[in-house]
This record gives structure tokens, C-alpha cells and sequence, in this order.
């Protein structure tokens, strides 16, 4: 049985093992003091100014997905969404639906424009994922050496 939550502070820990087991599978190391820093204080990195899911399924953290604003002054307003993991083991029960489905939910209720995500090719079941909920390539909006493409999600227009 799944159960969505919130991120709050005692998750940190969780987080932390989380992600150090997702990047070993994908063969990376962790960089808390380098590009990762945002999972060494996830409270801050997406609390303060967006939201963070965490998925357990039981006792055990199975997926997490994040919202942040990086709306630029005088610019529609812009979520990103970022930290969309499922563990290898856990695909293929719905989860990656259901942690898109709250962000982009998450995104429209806080009157999000759209929503942006940089991703990599190789990440075949999420790409997908993000196509079938109408994410488009675009052009690079930020400055992540990692990032082999580009996606958004138009939500709706601004009144004017």
C-alpha cells in the first residue's frame, strides 16, 4: 500500500539513502556539497519555495517528485519540476503517474503559466511519461551541463 506525503524534515534522512541509491543505479555518484545540494536540504530548496512529494510504499521511499518557482521578474509564472525519481524496482505500478499528476495539479492550483523540467535521453519511461501529459521540447532555460533536453508544459494563459 502507497501513501503520498508531503515532505517535511524528518524525511530528510530518507531522502538522502533515496537518492543515493537512485544515482548508484544510474552509476553516478552523490555530490551533496556540489550539484546535489538541493537533496542535502531539500527544505529549503523546495519548502520554501515550491513543494516536494515523497512516495512510500510501506516504510520504504519508492519515488519523489519536486515543484519550485523560478519565475523571472515581469515573466509569466514558472514552476520547474524537479527530482522526479521512481526506484528501478517499484516501476511500472503507476507511481511515476501519480507523482507527475500531483506536481502539474500542484503547479495549475498555485497559478502556474507552465511548468519546465530539464532532463536526459536515456530516460526512456520518463520522457515518455512527460509526452503522454503534453510536455513539448523547448529551448534550454537554465545552465545544466547535465541536461540533454528540454520540456515544457503550457497550463494556461495569464490574464491580462
Amino acid at each position: 500500500m502507497y501513501e503520498l506525503k508531503i515532505f517535511d524534515k524528518t524525511m530528510q534522512k530518507d531522502i538522502e539513502r533515496f537518492f543515493i541509491k537512485c544515482f548508484s543505479d544510474l552509476g553516478w555518484g552523490y555530490e551533496p556539497g556540489g550539484r546535489h545540494t538541493d537533496i542535502s536540504d531539500a527544505y529549503k530548496a523546495y519548502m520554501e519555495n515550491g513543494c516536494m512529494w515523497c512516495l512510500y510504499d510501506g516504510k520504504l521511499l519508492a519515488g519523489t517528485v519536486a515543484v519550485r518557482n523560478i519565475t523571472k521578474a515581469g515573466g509569466e509564472k514558472t514552476a520547474e519540476l524537479k527530482r522526479m525519481f521512481v526506484l528501478k524496482e517499484h516501476q511500472g505500478k503507476g507511481y511515476g503517474n501519480l507523482l507527475l499528476e500531483t506536481a502539474v495539479a500542484y503547479s495549475r492550483e498555485n497559478g502556474y503559466c507552465k511548468i519546465l523540467l530539464d532532463s536526459r535521453k536515456g530516460f526512456h519511461a520518463a520522457l515518455h511519461l512527460y509526452r503522454k501529459y503534453g510536455f513539448t521540447e523547448i529551448p534550454a532555460y537554465n545552465d545544466n551541463e547535465k541536461a540533454e533536453l528540454y520540456m515544457g508544459l503550457k497550463l494556461f494563459h495569464p490574464v491580462r
